[in-house]
């Protein structure tokens, strides 16, 4: 079981990292063929690139910590601290993939068994962390709806994987 989680921490980063490499090095000979030889260096004409693929890879926002830390005064965590601001609340149901009830989750029972200082559960995402999410969200949607239109106004699942 540990070695598993510690294959699973090792190569999502590793991926990560190889899909910035190859991202990079197609960058790299596209403006290269744009450019030509050095004999021939004109300057790259931004309109003749497309992109063709966004990968984004983002961590949870703020959260209450995982276990007490270890000191003798503990923080309070106040359950307010999970409030969910008015532009971050959207109605959902979590369902299995079949579409059925949520499924269990042993994370969420581990999580629960610690009670931190305050009354809140460990690990839950706090308003600052909603806020952090959704401040990400509308960076993203300015940067490719708006700006450089690769993603349609309106979600299109055939355009996310």
């Amino acid at each position: 079981m540990i070695a598993r989680g510690f294959r699973a921490r090792l190569w999502a980063p590793l991926g990560a990292l190889a899909s910035l490499a190859y991202y990079l090095q197609q960058r790299r000979l596209a403006l290269a063929q744009l450019r030509g030889t050095d004999d021939q260096r004109q300057p790259v004409d931004r309109n003749l690139l497309e992109l063709k693929m966004v990968q984004v890879v983002f961590r949870h926002g703020a959260r209450s910590p995982l276990k007490p830390l270890p000191q003798e005064e503990q923080v309070e965590w106040n359950p307010r601290l999970l409030e969910v601001p008015p532009q971050t609340h959207f109605d959902y149901t979590v369902t299995s993939l079949a579409g059925g009830p949520k499924p269990y989750s042993p994370f969420d029972a581990k999580f629960r068994e610690t009670v931190l200082r305050g009354g809140m559960f460990a690990g839950q995402l706090t308003n600052v962390g909603m806020w952090q999410m959704f401040a990400l969200g509308e960076r993203l949607r300015k940067n490719y709806v708006e700006d450089v239109p690769f993603l349609s106004p309106t979600f299109n699942p055939q355009e996310v994987l």
